[in-house]
């Protein structure tokens, strides 16, 4: 049932069922604490990016939405694609809120992950710079080349938090790209089983309603 409500809303759109109005751009994870969840898991240093920047809603303009920041590390000689979706968010990255600005929330994952060192939540926070560009995903482009876009990702726990990793973005790309975190997870940064099946179904329906290629889902060198 989930995955046709999503197949017929992303046919009708032509896009995704959610966030259809985004931008894709280069970047680079600068990854600086190895003993993190994540440097374990991906390895520490600068690994290349995509990233989306969209609209859940795919409200007109600058209109306020529930923002979202999609990042695929691409894949290299150790690993597959690993795909992390963010949401923009109340400040502890727990319920979803919508934002005026890409440098105005946290992005949450929302859905905690299992690690090696437990289960956490990972948050993107930007870095305070002005200005901020308004929630329009045509503003980005022009806003990264007048100054790099730059977040922080941190991990998460109920009294802790860590931040382990920059998050740079660079020039705009082009060309299909189906993030799927359930999908493309590495083994030991996984997203937890609850509602994650819902999740995958969800992602299913979308990429059949608007004829998705398989071949988008994975980006080789």
């Amino acid at each position: 049932m989930l995955r046709t409500v999503f197949r017929g809303l992303a046919r009708l759109r032509g896009r995704p069922a959610f966030h259809p109005r985004g931008v894709l751009l280069g970047g680079e994870l600068r990854i600086d604490d190895g003993a993190s969840a994540v440097g374990e898991a991906l390895g520490p240093g600068p690994h290349r990016v995509l990233v989306r920047l969209s609209k859940g809603a795919g409200t007109p303009g600058a209109l306020p939405d529930l923002l979202g920041v999609a990042v695929r590390v691409e894949p290299d000689e150790t690993r597959e694609a690993v795909d992390l979706l963010f949401t923009s968010s109340t400040a502890g990255g727990g319920l979803l809120a919508p934002a005026r600005g890409w440098r105005t929330a946290t992005y949450s994952t929302l859905l905690p992950y299992d690690t090696a060192a437990g289960r956490m939540r990972l948050l993107v926070e930007p870095e305070p710079r002005e200005p901020d560009p308004p929630a329009d995903p045509r503003a980005v482009p022009d806003a990264v080349r007048a100054r790099s876009l730059v977040f922080r990702l941190i991990e998460a726990r109920p009294r802790d938090r860590r931040t382990v990793a920059m998050l740079v973005l660079g020039e705009e790309r082009s060309g299909p790209v189906a993030f799927d975190p359930v999908l493309h997870q590495h083994p030991r940064l996984r997203p937890v089983r609850l509602l994650a099946g819902l999740r995958a179904r969800a992602y299913s329906g979308s990429r059949r309603g608007r004829h998705a290629a398989l071949a988008g889902l994975v980006r080789r060198p």
